[in-house]
């Protein structure tokens, strides 16, 4: 596509284009945000600092007293924080909404009990998230500002360019109806992968509840499983997501039901459905939301 700028012509403006002075358009542009407002700012703090918390964060250690299962609250947290870095630069409208529930959250989960280098780069997070809200806002107000004075104008704007407004707008007609319909499908797709995490998670829970519960030590690990003894003489091999937590020769509690064996430490984690829950969910939510905008539009 060629990109070269085509010169304005110096002849009369077509019949029937609006008259756009100069002090209309100098006023239009100095309607515009702060430069401090631009998405890049909010997306880079964003990401940095959730990088941060990250790399700071102090790794959980499975026991029997705190399972390592399915984590659900973590699961909307990561995907706000990686659904913002898009929503900041293209959705303002759904950064205003998201950007403070990840704050709250951020604030109830993360800051509690946690030492002061985690806490530090946790509120450096609500810090990047009240940036990011206040510039997304602030882009909202500007772009409603320069609309009223294009109105005042009498001239429409299409993308980044000016053309004459020669009718009454068009209805909204089908507009946004394709990326509503779309992302309705991936958010189907996404609640679906919710529902068979949480139906993975309860029959895990009631098989649980009906295994015999065996103590057995821990002989050797491999990347994916335990091998323990147990306290009768058997040598079993037990799956595990993080083998690398048990000592070797510590005492392990090993739930068995029949064939099923799991370790008690390990409820069932719905790792795999939380991802598809967020890839399909993610973008649904996005185009949901586009398609909603283009429709309210006049």
């Amino acid at each position: 596509m060629n990109r070269t700028p085509a010169p304005i012509s110096a002849g009369p403006a077509p019949q029937g284009a609006p008259a756009w002075p100069v002090a209309d358009a100098a006023a239009w542009a100095g309607a515009r945000h702060g430069s401090w407002a631009r998405p890049l700012w909010s997306v880079l703090a964003l990401l940095t600092s959730v990088a941060a918390a990250i790399d700071l964060e102090p790794m959980p250690v499975c026991s029997e007293a705190a399972p390592c299962g399915a984590d659900w609250v973590g699961m909307v947290q990561s995907g706000l924080a990686v659904g913002l870095l898009y929503w900041f630069a293209r959705l303002p409208e759904l950064a205003l909404v998201a950007a403070p529930v990840l704050a709250v959250i951020v604030a109830w989960e993360e800051l509690p009990d946690s030492g002061w280098a985690s806490r530090s780069a946790n509120l450096a997070v609500i810090a990047a998230l009240g940036f990011g809200w206040a510039a997304a806002w602030a882009r909202l107000a500007a772009r409603r500002r320069q609309q009223v004075l294009v109105g005042q104008a009498g001239a429409a704007t299409v993308g980044h360019g000016w053309v004459k407004s020669t009718g009454a707008a068009p209805g909204r007609g089908r507009r946004g109806l394709v990326p509503i319909a779309v992302g309705a499908v991936l958010c189907a797709v996404a609640a679906g992968a919710v529902v068979l995490g949480l139906r993975g998670v309860g029959e895990d829970e009631r098989q649980a509840a009906r295994a015999a519960r065996t103590e057995a030590v821990v002989l050797g690990r491999t990347d994916m499983t335990l091998k323990v003894r147990t306290h009768d003489g058997r040598r079993l091999a037990v799956d595990a997501l993080f083998p690398e937590d048990y000592r070797l020769e510590s005492t392990v509690v090993v739930l068995e039901d029949g064939p099923w064996r799991r370790l008690a430490a390990e409820p069932y984690d719905a790792f795999d459905r939380q991802l598809t829950a967020l890839a399909a969910g993610l973008p649904g939510l996005s185009l949901l939301a586009t398609g909603l905008l283009a429709r309210r539009r006049p």
